[in-house]
């Protein structure tokens, strides 16, 4: 026991030791760097001083030795504040380890400066300097690097406080940006709730009506309507979806639409392989096709709504073609077109673009891009054939 006790004596006399050489080891090199051009503005300065005020007999020695003074104590203070981070740890508020650190920076830099300069032969520094008393000498140099050393640690607290409050302004940023995320997936979930029940209402009275006149095309609907359901279902709790999905459900929701008003509507999906598994954001799409059923059809005329999803030049495109009536100035649907460019716009900020065109034969398009990310295997696929 007494053999481990010897032992165990200069491990701990050596740990501060241990201590100072792995803080020393954490330092970035741009830092010492730093520290090192200040002790040499600091030693160039007091030589240009005691050159004007009372002159030397070797400038070049001179300026040795006041730089030499100089940069240790930069390096002890740039030592002593490593230290001072471990001790502080997140907390950028405590200034009292650091005001220590600058002291201990100051005394262990003058210790060091007094014990090396006779071995370094700099112990006279060729100004009248030399005729002082050393501790006098000591006494000249503690205020001036109290002063640069407490004047260089208030700036690193400073920067390192400012530091702190830009990165908990960063946290809280990000957590509003995913306050409005999750607001954003709310909204969506409710307008896909107002677009469904109303939507469903309607389609179970048309079966009930039809089973009584047409029992074929009753059973075609409510076949359409499991698959409507089987597509928006699972969205009631999804917060993402893919190009797949989304084309699913809205080609079943228009498949519905055509075997209740099978005289007034055409539609035909375009849809690129590449596309199929892209990742889309839901309820970008159907909100659209369902203005344009609902709002933008001309009486008594029969048209074509055309999809088309691409992808082109790393990013994915969706063009809608329909009846210039559905997205016309003023209209619901110019508040529609506004709410989804709204989401897109939180969603990926100026990655994404949304825009409406008219052209003379009264047919408007709506072209969507937004960046083209594969989001995996997609349960969804659009049947390869139009209505």
């Amino acid at each position: 026991m007494r053999v481990h006790a010897a032992s165990a004596l200069p491990a701990e006399h050596l740990r501060p030791l241990w201590l100072a050489l792995g803080a020393w080891r954490r330092i970035p090199a741009r830092y010492v760097a730093i520290a090192v051009a200040l002790g040499l503005a600091w030693g160039l300065a007091n030589t240009f001083g005691w050159w004007l005020g009372s002159g030397t007999t070797n400038v070049a020695r001179t300026m040795v030795h006041f730089v030499y003074e100089a940069v240790l104590p930069m390096l002890f203070l740039l030592l002593a504040i490593t230290v001072a981070d471990a001790r502080t740890g997140s907390d950028a508020s405590r200034a009292l380890p650091y005001a220590v650190a600058a002291i201990m920076a100051v005394v262990a830099g003058e210790l060091v400066f007094v014990a090396t300069v006779p071995l370094l032969g700099l112990s006279g520094c060729s100004c009248t300097m030399d005729a002082w008393p050393a501790a006098s000498r000591a006494a000249n140099m503690l205020p001036d690097s109290l002063l640069i050393c407490g004047f260089v640690t208030a700036g690193y607290c400073y920067r390192r406080q400012a530091a702190a409050r830009m990165s908990r302004l960063h946290a809280v940023q990000l957590e509003r940006a995913q306050l409005t995320r999750r607001a954003l997936e709310s909204r969506l979930q409710a307008m896909q709730a107002c677009i469904e029940p109303q939507f469903l209402f309607d389609t179970l009275s048309d079966i009930e009506r039809l089973h009584a006149t047409d029992a074929n095309s009753a059973d075609r609907m409510l076949t359409e309507l499991i698959v409507y359901l089987r597509a928006a279902l699972p969205h009631l709790k999804e917060t993402t979806s893919t190009v797949g999905k989304e084309c699913e459900l809205a080609y079943a929701y228009l498949n519905i639409r055509k075997l209740r008003n099978p005289e007034c509507l055409s539609f035909a999906f375009e849809v690129d392989a590449d596309a199929q598994d892209a990742s889309m954001p839901p309820m970008l799409l159907l909100p659209l096709i369902d203005h344009v059923v609902q709002d933008g059809r001309r009486p008594a005329a029969e048209y074509v709504l055309r999809i088309g999803i691409h992808v082109v030049h790393g990013r994915l495109r969706l063009a809608l073609n329909a009846d210039a009536m559905a997205f016309g100035p003023g209209g619901q649907g110019h508040a529609v077109v506004a709410g989804i460019r709204d989401r897109l716009h939180t969603l990926y900020g100026g990655a994404a673009r949304l825009e409406v065109s008219s052209d003379d034969r009264r047919q408007s398009t709506i072209t969507l891009e937004i960046p083209h990310e594969p989001a995996g295997p997609s349960q969804g696929r659009i049947p390869e054939r139009a209505a």
